[in-house]
């Protein structure tokens, strides 16, 4: 091997593992290890010295060790099959050059890197990874390509001039690709294990089990999409801002805020329709794309009353909480009714939280509403109170690192996040012994000007509050309604670029990484249904047709086209291949030559038979050769070979 090809042979190896270091599958000290010492060998065979960077003896021992090693980094240090066997393959990674010294193993090592691949393949969610897959599958094709060309070498004894391999390589690549997409809407899905699809931060705001007051809360800009929302636009004056309820936390106890426990059931539908709540008011529909979290809990929109296009839908473990029997990190599409306004399928018992109300919390609830009985006026009346007379303060980490309670956020600090304006509100309705609640979710996002949905992210975390007026929930925010979830402002440029990425990545999201049985299954619904309505169209017009065939113009079109495909048929014959010229020679004179066999060995056959017939083949074989291996086609030499052959007389 020279040393061009051995040194591409290693940074192809090393290049196979980076896409590693992102995806964690397994921890950089071992990444880190394998590049340096794969390093140190490219350093050696740069400097034309041997790639025995370790003495083959010891790296045969350690080969050895490795074994039972393996089923204890699988056990107790890595525990998990998948980075075992990812550290093992980097092991015979580095083996193999070294091991190459003293045995021709080039092909094992192609395989070595192509399992490599697999691994950082396998465990890769971000789009980019295509640039990697086009990189690597073009370096390797090179690499098969100088393969097969020793190989060649070996089996007719004889040096020739390698064919270009960058060339090769390209129109490898592009069938593999053609064939690849035409392939993959029909080839049976297996989902990968470590490949979740598009990425989560499930530790947000909306879903966090508990608002603990006793310990400082934590923000962080997450921009990882929760959910895509799309609704018509005679819902938008009515359903927008987007409101997606996560969780509900109506209790409270030593300064947290939680969720009660409620009785888990099963929904039963009407027509695949699961209904949720009673509507009143207008109407209307969405779609919801949403990827499951750490349980299968929807992220239903406000004014929700039915849900379809899941499998199964379940109200509880806590209240006010729809779980679809779904596995954890898959991605689910379904359709909503929302509606105006919503009641509970059932008689409620709303209960006022027992959150310890003092003096000085009661005053100042009786302050804000004054003579204001009606529960839905009075929080109206505290939800505009707080939102002029509080601060917000977007990020909790600026509040201080002291934990505040709910009473020295109404009484004294008056400032903090949505949180603390959620829980302060709560606090003064319980004070009236009005029943309130907070609601955590998601708020706002951002309408994607190319699709037209809503993208909600886990930055657009919320929370908000929802008071019992004596029939139904109603959603107040204190929040001020400038300082919530998204409504930050960007350029024209910035937003259309953000829409054009966040489409690309929805596609990549959904038609790639989660693309599953159920797609393959409404993909082959609607194949058949336009073949039918195409079989259908065509018996409807077969009169028509008939009478078209016969019709003077359509023979006419007839006649030229079959009189093209003579005249392409002849001028085919007329330039046959040259190996089907040669072959066509030989059979004429004794010599039977089949696909596999190579002109070489059909020259060395007629030698054993005609050594006068041999010696005028041999130049013809010569010539044909050098037109195979080299760079450019040559048109003066195929016209020689071909006259050559003209003038041959079979014997």
């Amino acid at each position: 091997m020279t040393r061009r090809r051995e040194l591409e042979m290693l940074l192809l190896t090393m290049f196979a593992a980076v896409p590693l270091y992102l995806t964690q599958t397994i921890s950089a000290g071992p990444l880190i290890a394998f590049h340096v010492v794969m390093a140190g060998i490219v350093i050696r065979v740069a400097m034309g010295r041997s790639p025995e960077l370790i003495p083959a003896v010891v790296m045969r021992g350690l080969a050895i060790a490795y074994i039972a090693f393996y089923a204890i980094d699988a056990a107790m240090i890595s525990r998990s099959a998948i980075a075992a066997s990812t550290h093992l393959v980097l092991f015979i990674a580095t083996y193999q050059p070294i091991e190459s010294a003293h045995s021709n193993n080039y092909a094992q090592r192609l395989l070595t890197a192509g399992l490599i691949f697999v691994a950082s393949l396998a465990t890769a969610t971000h789009i980019t990874i295509v640039l990697f897959v086009v990189a690597f599958a073009f370096l390797m094709f090179r690499q098969l390509m100088y393969v097969s060309h020793v190989e060649t070498v070996r089996s007719i004894k004889r040096e020739y001039g390698a064919a270009p391999a960058s060339r090769a390589a390209w129109f490898y690549l592009a069938g593999t690709t053609v064939i690849g997409a035409m392939l993959f809407p029909v080839l049976p899905r297996l989902r990968s294990p470590v490949v979740q699809g598009y990425g989560f931060n499930a530790g947000s705001t909306g879903l966090s089990e508990s608002i603990n007051f006793n310990e400082p809360r934590t923000s962080s800009a997450d921009p990882a999409v929760v959910a895509r929302v799309w609704m018509g636009q005679a819902a938008l004056p009515f359903f927008t801002p987007v409101r997606l309820r996560a969780t509900v936390y109506d209790g409270f106890r030593n300064n947290q805020w939680l969720q009660t426990r409620s009785v888990f059931h099963e929904i039963h539908p009407q027509r695949g329709v699961f209904r949720t709540a009673r509507p009143s008011g207008f109407t209307q529909s969405a779609v919801v794309q949403q990827r499951l979290l750490r349980s299968s809990r929807l992220f239903l929109p406000r004014g929700t009353y039915a849900v379809s296009g899941v499998p199964q839908l379940w109200e509880g473990p806590t209240y006010d909480a729809f779980l679809t029997m779904l596995g954890r990190g898959e991605t689910v599409n379904y359709q909503v009714a929302m509606a105006r306004e919503t009641a509970p399928l059932f008689a409620e018992n709303a209960h006022v939280i027992s959150y310890p109300v003092t003096p000085r919390v009661l005053a100042l609830a009786r302050e804000i509403v004054g003579s204001e009985t009606r529960p839905a006026a009075q929080a109206a009346a505290i939800e505009r109170y707080m939102a002029a007379r509080f601060t917000y303060v977007q990020r909790p980490e600026q509040i201080g690192s002291r934990p505040m309670t709910t009473d020295e956020f109404l009484l004294g600090i008056r400032r903090g996040h949505c949180e603390y304006f959620a829980a302060g509100m709560v606090a003064l309705m319980t004070a009236l012994e009005v029943p309130a609640r907070i609601v955590g979710g998601f708020y706002g996002g951002r309408i994607n000007p190319l699709t037209g949905y809503f993208v909600l992210r886990n930055e657009d975390a919320h929370a908000w509050v929802e008071v019992w007026d004596g029939a139904r929930w109603a959603t107040f925010d204190p929040t001020p309604a400038t300082l919530r979830p998204g409504d930050s402002q960007s350029s024209l440029i910035g937003r259309y670029a953000s829409a054009l990425s966040d489409s690309i990545n929805y596609f990549w999201d959904r038609y790639i990484l989660t693309y599953g049985l159920g797609d393959q299954i409404a993909l082959a619904a609607d194949v058949i249904s336009r073949l039918h309505q195409a079989v259908v169209e065509m018996k409807q017009s077969a009169g028509t047709v008939g009478r078209a065939l016969i019709s003077t113009r359509l023979l006419s079109i007839v006649a030229g086209v079959v009189a093209l495909m003579a005249l392409a048929v002849a001028m085919a014959r007329r330039r046959r291949p040259l190996f089907d010229l040669i072959a066509q020679r030989l059979r004429m004179i004794g010599i039977q030559v089949d696909p596999a066999t190579t002109v070489e060995e059909a020259l060395a056959l007629l030698r054993e038979r005609d050594a006068e017939a041999a010696g005028a083949f041999a130049r013809i074989i010569d010539l044909y050769e050098q037109e195979q291996f080299s760079p450019r086609q040559d048109r003066t030499r195929i016209a020689d070979i071909r006259r050559r052959l003209t003038e041959l007389r079979p014997t």
